[in-house]
């Protein structure tokens, strides 16, 4: 016990800086758990309950692509998810019109089973390699709509 007091009346301000330094840490986590208690949990929450039974695979995503590919108005394509959504960004030519590339949505619907349309919202991107005022253009269709709402025409 003699020692001890001795090593502290010795080492008297690196006791006192290493109480506060515990005492700061000790701080930081209060305050870190009553502002963001939920921290450990999942990003989409209970969102993503279920998704599982509906999930778009890699093969059919291939699928959306490849038949979009196959239109001859589509220079490229890709498809990807994330949580609830389709994204789709497709590159069509240069002189494919409004309407025509709007109906390219058709080629993404007919891949997905009705219980996927229902689940996830779709979001597609179209543009062009050139210039043209009238794209790029983003079409968006809730999981409850049957129809793709589109950005205003410029």
């Amino acid at each position: 016990m003699k020692k001890v007091g001795q090593f502290l009346k010795r080492n008297k301000h690196t006791v006192i800086v290493g109480i506060i330094c515990v005492f700061l840490v000790i701080l930081v986590y209060v305050v870190k758990f009553t502002f963001f208690p939920n921290e450990g949990t999942a990003i989409y929450g209970d969102r993503l309950d279920g998704i599982k039974a509906v999930e778009i695979k890699k093969d059919e995503q291939n699928e959306i692509k490849t038949n979009l590919e196959e239109k001859e108005e589509v220079k490229e394509a890709s498809v990807s998810t994330a949580g609830r959504i389709l994204n789709v960004i497709i590159t069509v030519n240069d002189d494919v019109s409004l309407d025509t590339a709007k109906s390219l949505t058709d080629s993404i619907d007919s891949v997905l089973e009705e219980d996927q349309k229902r689940f996830y919202d779709t979001q597609v991107f179209i543009k062009k390699t050139g210039e043209d005022a009238s794209f790029p253009i983003i079409g968006y269709r809730h999981q409850d709509n049957d129809t793709y709402s589109w950005t205003k025409d410029r």
